[in-house]
Formats: C-alpha cells, structure tokens, sequence
C-alpha cells in the first residue's frame, strides 16, 4: 500500500470522525436548544424536535445512492470536499437559527449532505489493495463509530461551558479541520475504476437488494436499544435516578465492543461470506438471549459480546461490493445503514409499545435472521461461486 492510498484511508476516515463527531456532538445538546428558542406550546415544541432530530437520517438514506451516481460521473475528491465544507457552514448557521421550519429544512439540507459517507467509500475502496478492502473499511466504520462514541459527552461539556452557539461553533470548526487536511492529504481516485456497470451480470439487482436487507437488518440491531434503554432498566427494578447515571456507561461499553470487534475480525483471512454467516447467526442468538437475562450485568455482558460480532457484518459486506467500485451499488448499500439508522429507534419504541420488551428482542432478532436466510440463499457460502464470485469479475 503506497503512501498516497495509506493518505488516503487514513484523512478521510479521520473526516467521517469529524463528521460523525459534529452530528452527534450536536444532536445531544439539540432538543435544548430547540425548547429554548421555540415559540410553542409543549406538545407542538416535541413535535418540532422529532422531525428535526430523525428527518436528517431519511434524507440521507434518500440521498445516499444519488451521491454515489455522482461519485460514478464526477470527480469523487471534489465531490467530498464540497460537501464537507457545507457541512461546516450548516453547523455553524444552526447556531443562530430560531425559527424551527427554518431549522428543520437546514437539517434536511445536512442529511442529505449526510449521504458523501457513500463518496468517502468510493474513494476508501479505490484506494484500498487486494485483500485490505475489510481492513480498511472496518477503520473507516470504526472512525465514525469513535465519533458517536465521544460526540455526546463533548457536545454537553461544551453546551454548558460555551453557550449553544459556541458549541455549535465548535463543532462547526472541527469539521473545518478535518477538511483542510483531506484538501491537502487526498488525492483523487481514478475516475475510471469508478465507472464500472454490473447491471448485465447475473442477478446483480436481486443480490444488491439481499446485500441492502442484511446492513440494515443489522444495523437496526446496532441501533434499536438506546430507545428503549429506560424500559429496560424499568425491567430490570432499577430506579429512575440509577438508570439515568449509568446508560451512558452501557451505551459506551457496548460501543467500545463494537470497535474491538471490527477491528480484529476485519482482519481475519477466511471468506467474508463464510465470516459474515458466522457472526451473523452469533449475533442473533446473543439478541434472543437478551430476553433470557437475569439481570442488568448479564443484559450488558450480551450485548457487548453482541455487538463486537454484529458490528463488522457492514465493513464485510462493503468489502465483497468493494471491487465493483461502482457508485451506485455502494450507494444503495449505504443507504440501508442510514435506514436501519432512522429506523432502529422507531422499531424499538413501536413493538414496545404494542407488546413487551421479550417480544421486541425476539421481533428484532427475527428480522435479522430473515435477511440472513436471503443473503446465505443467495451468497453461495454452503457451495456454489458466492457474491463475488458472481457479481465482481476478478
């Protein structure tokens, strides 16, 4: 690996951190800010900061293959720095927006710049080596994972310390950084790699679609707990008062996991189908577990080991696209995870609030096991060519 690709994976993982670490910096000082400056009344206010928190996360999952059709016809680097630099302009206009429409369509506009996460892959899989797309996609995930790790705490501290619009500020000038750097460190990729079309090849749409259904099952499994964590605590007979001091050490804990986790199994050598099978189905039996524990130190321990197996099911199944380069796939891809984003907390409160929180582990785990049943049909790992065997001419 040259030092320019190695510039390349390194900056702009480190700008998916900065942006990871903005939106997240951002979203947990949010509904503050929006009590603070709204001219409604309670009910409309909630309202308000609903569709302002979860509408970024639909348009980016909207947007997410339009921006891969670009990165196909257009320069990926220029692609990318534009909408970094918009992100940095966005962040720092919220800070003194009042008017909530107003507020809500600037947050649309960030989500849908949302989607040059899909242009960051392009340009992370055409600088990648035979063999080190996994590796380098997996640090690629898990530089945006360690952003949304540290984003909630840092943008509290700095609410409380700097104002919101000094904190918004902040966040704002972090992304500036990290665009300075990618506008001097990354080199644009090779428009032609870009290009290639895999409409014609056998079943090609089928399988991008069984691809799709697996990122987002599994990221609604990454995703669905948070919303649900005081229930679970409830559950469980703890307090109010305890429940509320420690989810956000269980949110870390399960989060630091998930980074072990990706780092050493993107690293393994064995087939990624066969891997993603194994740790899928591992994963899965962990999320039906879940309904089986005793208690909230058991919960925790499960969930860890949970999400340390499910969280690099995505890089996996990126890297087996990854030599296809196409913008379209890799955007269609990207739009699942941005789904199973926006979804995974809907799913969490709707089942839980027509059932019980047995029947949402067992309801969530099931949609896991669907998408595996497709991908294990599909991919060819009990015999057969496979996914890119099949779809990515070598």
């Amino acid at each position: 690996m040259n030092q320019r690709s190695r510039h390349n994976v390194l900056f702009i993982s480190l700008s998916q951190f900065g942006m990871a670490f903005s939106f997240n910096f951002v979203m947990v000082f949010l509904p503050f800010y929006i009590h603070s400056v709204s001219p409604y009344t309670a009910n409309e206010t909630l309202f308000w900061i609903g569709i302002i928190m979860g509408g970024p996360s639909f348009a980016a999952a909207f947007m997410s293959p339009v921006w891969g059709a670009f990165a196909s016809r257009y320069n990926a680097k220029a692609l990318f720095m534009s909408g970094l630099l918009s992100h940095a302009v966005i962040i720092f206009v919220m800070g003194f927006i009042s008017n909530l429409p107003l507020l809500f369509a600037i947050r649309i506009a960030q989500g849908i710049l949302g989607g040059i996460s899909t242009v960051a892959l392009i340009i992370i899989s055409s600088s990648s080596f035979h063999g080190r797309a996994s590796r380098d996609i997996g640090f690629f995930q898990n530089m945006m994972t360690f952003g949304q790790l540290i984003g909630p705490p840092a943008g509290a501290l700095a609410a409380s310390t700097l104002g919101y619009k000094g904190a918004f500020m902040s966040a704002s000038a972090l992304v500036l950084i990290t665009f300075v750097f990618c506008r001097f460190y990354v080199t644009e990729v090779d428009h032609k790699l870009q290009s290639k079309n895999v409409s014609d090849k056998p079943n090609a749409g089928k399988k991008k679609f069984v691809a799709w259904n697996l990122v987002f099952a599994f990221t609604v499994q990454l995703m669905f707990l948070p919303s649900i964590l005081p229930d679970v605590f409830k559950g469980f007979e703890i307090g109010h008062v305890i429940a509320l001091k420690w989810v956000g050490l269980v949110v870390m804990l399960y989060t630091a996991t998930a980074m072990i986790g990706t780092y050493f199994l993107c690293r393994l050598t064995i087939s990624s189908q066969k891997l993603i099978v194994a740790v899928g189905l591992a994963g899965i039996v962990l999320q039906t577990l879940l309904a089986a524990s005793p208690g909230i130190s058991s919960f925790v321990v499960i969930r860890m080991c949970q999400t340390a197996l499910i969280a690099a099911i995505l890089p996996l199944v990126f890297s087996i696209f990854s030599s296809d380069l196409n913008g379209k796939v890799l955007g269609f891809l990207n739009a699942g995870r941005f789904a199973g984003n926006a979804l995974g907390p809907i799913i969490g409160t709707s089942v839980l609030a027509l059932t019980n929180l047995n029947v949402l582990y067992l309801f969530v785990g099931g949609i896991s096991l669907v998408a595996m049943i497709g991908f294990v049909s599909f991919s060819g790992v009990i015999g057969g060519r496979g996914l890119r065997g099949t779809l990515v001419n070598k």
